[in-house]
């Protein structure tokens, strides 16, 4: 029987923790999306008819009024045209990079950060001009040497704000800086914002669409799968400015990767739902951020920021002279916990570990004891 309430979540429960296996590799929530979001679905399911056959008309037109009232509480305003539902954020990525990049063009963006831009970004043979987010800089961007990354193959720029591993939360500032070079070189913006609603202490999130310019040359990728704990509904959307719209339409019609009818259902009721279920899941994360990263900062050789948004700790193991992918592997192997290796998320990062914090702190705990125990070892 599904939860009616959001006092009912199974980060509540109460744990036997032992030497099971704790799986933190990917950012997949730890709890159901919210009731009325789950009983829309099957809802849906069960009226049949429009909801089950091909998404036409009304349906996708009834989702994208829900996304333009809802990105208007942190961005501009768009015409539903300008939202492209897709399944999931990859596939939105997908369609905003082919609609402005060629083989062959350069793409400005950040390490570290989230290994899947990479990887797409290989796939279809754009090359990736890499600026650093460094450490003793509180892993935020460099505006005054980061003109010297745009080259005159450089067509667009890529933000993940919050940022996917290192937790940045991009200023207002730094934004500009970064608006004002990709309006001297006329780049698109590509600006993954999965994480918008997970910002902790005193740091704000700012859409980039909104600051002045940028509008015009901003393309928007979105996604339920953090934000409502969706990761498998697959569901996510992109908002395309004009200047790239036909060819992004064009792309979606080719590759059609879109969501199953009756998932708009779910999404329009994620979004004009009650965001209260977002704040709780916020806060839950907000307690893991603090105890964890303390707790990993006062084990021996280790190091870890507090990040500013998101949900991934990003810890320093160097000292102990072990590449992350080996660190990982013999970690695994001792203490039957599964993490990601940093050298994946961008260049110059190997021996650093990410870790999503997608469990409750009682198996946060135990994680923590069992690389103490392991570190013992080394």
């Amino acid at each position: 029987m599904l939860n009616k309430t959001l006092n009912a979540y199974p980060q509540q429960e109460v744990f036997d923790i032992s030497k099971d296996y704790i799986k933190l590799t990917g950012g997949d929530p730890d709890v159901e999306a919210p009731p009325w979001v789950i009983d829309a679905a099957l809802n849906a399911i069960k009226e049949g008819g429009k909801w089950t056959h091909y998404a036409r008309g009304e349906i996708p037109e009834q989702f994208k009024e829900a996304v333009v009232d809802y990105y208007k509480t942190f961005g501009p305003v768009y015409e539903t045209e300008n939202v492209i539902p897709t399944a999931g954020s990859s596939a939105a990525l997908y369609i905003a990079l082919a609609s402005v990049l060629e083989e062959g063009d350069e793409v400005l963006m950040w390490s570290p950060s989230y290994a899947g831009h990479y990887r797409i970004l290989n796939d279809i043979g754009v090359k990736a001009s890499i600026a650093p987010l460094k450490r003793e800089n509180g892993y935020h961007p460099d505006l005054d040497t980061l003109e010297d990354y745009v080259s005159p193959d450089t067509k667009a720029v890529l933000i993940c704000n919050p940022n996917n591993p290192t937790g940045t939360v991009f200023t207002r500032k730094e934004l500009e800086g970064i608006g004002k070079i990709a309006t001297d070189y006329d780049l698109a913006i590509f600006s993954d914002e999965i994480y918008l609603h997970f910002v902790y202490d005193d740091n704000e999130f700012v859409a980039t669409s909104t600051l002045k310019g940028l509008k015009e040359r901003t393309i928007n990728i979105m996604s339920f799968s953090k934000t409502f704990s969706m990761t498998g509904w697959r569901l996510g959307y992109t908002i395309v400015p004009e200047r790239y719209l036909d060819k992004a339409n064009k792309i979606n019609a080719l590759t059609a990767p879109r969501p199953a009818t009756f998932i708009y259902a779910a999404g329009t009721a994620a979004l004009r739902g009650n965001m209260s279920y977002v704040e709780e899941r916020r806060q839950a994360y907000d307690e893991r951020r603090r105890y964890f990263c303390k707790a990993i900062g006062e084990l021996d050789g280790l190091s870890c920021h507090l990040f500013e948004g998101a949900f991934y700790s990003w810890f320093d193991a160097r000292s102990y002279g072990l590449g992350s992918e080996e660190f990982v592997k013999r970690f695994e192997e001792a203490e039957n916990v599964g993490l990601s290796p940093g050298h994946r998320f961008g260049v110059n990062t190997d021996g650093f570990i990410r870790v999503p914090l997608v469990q409750p702190v009682p198996v946060l705990e135990d994680v923590v004891g069992r690389l103490e125990k392991f570190l013992g070892t080394l």
